[in-house]
């Protein structure tokens, strides 16, 4: 699995090369992850034609991309599936005051917040929605795509946990994957400490919290698997049922 680092994206893999199904491996270049993509130097414009991607699917909500617009691309279709329900004005208002946890304030963590975020990818309608839709754009042949959360961790992690347990990758290295983005949040931590330690919210358990929600923890995807398991007879089940995908088909689009 190769990782790319853009100067403000430090979260962009290839999935290919993880073993699936068969001991057959995911094609290079077809399928990749991260975060979003709002800012890029020469450097980023040429490492990203260097992809050729040709779809860019964006699981933020309308909101988050108003406030950070997506780069466009020469030649790259976008395509946007919300995950979550819109927020409402007020959540959106206090979100830009700063306050980057603006749900503390009703007596929530992060680490709760972000295990009930898993929960919620998985068995949300919205959730659903984004992901079966997801799952019909990626049957297109002759495609690259690029798909991507604001941090490429959580909602873009589900649909990479989704893809692999597709294509037959085992837990375990679908967990190291999942793990990856740690990498890159060690560094995203360090500037939103900077950002708002010097805020009036700003307490041991904010900065808690904070690093609770920026960072990929075991617990989180387990949180997702366990229900998963309980509520929907496991991932394939929930595949096949609920995401409408053609397990065999998908596998033969992206295995080798």
């Amino acid at each position: 699995m190769k990782i790319y680092e853009l100067s403000k994206q430090k979260n962009i893999r290839d999935l290919g090369g993880l073993t699936g199904q068969d001991g057959k491996t995911i094609k290079y270049g077809r399928l990749f992850r991260g975060g979003a993509i709002y800012k890029m130097n020469q450097e980023d414009e040429i490492i990203l034609k260097s992809l050729h991607i040709t779809d860019i699917i964006d699981f933020r909500s309308k909101e988050e991309f108003l406030n950070h617009p997506e780069i466009q691309l020469e030649g790259v279709t976008y395509h946007n599936l919300p995950t979550f329900k819109e927020k409402k004005k007020s959540e959106t208002d206090r979100m830009e005051d700063g306050n980057l946890l603006w749900f503390i304030d009703e007596g929530n963590d992060g680490y709760n917040h972000l295990k009930r975020t898993y929960a919620d990818l998985i068995d949300t309608k919205e959730g659903q929605n984004a992901y079966r839709n997801f799952f019909k754009l990626l049957m297109q042949e002759d495609k690259v795509f690029y798909f991507h959360c604001s941090q490429g961790k959580d909602r873009a992690g589900i649909a990479a946990y989704l893809i692999e347990s597709a294509l037959g990758v085992s837990s375990i290295d679908i967990e190291q994957d999942y793990l990856l983005s740690n990498i890159a949040m060690e560094k995203r931590l360090d500037t939103l400490v900077e950002m708002v330690k010097d805020k009036p919210f700003y307490n041991p358990m904010y900065h808690q919290s904070l690093l609770d929600v920026f960072s990929a923890k075991k617990e989180y995807l387990y949180e997702a698997i366990d229900l998963l398991n309980n509520k929907y007879g496991g991932v394939i089940s929930y595949l096949e049922n609920v995401l409408n995908v053609d397990i065999k088909a998908f596998q033969k689009l992206y295995l080798e």
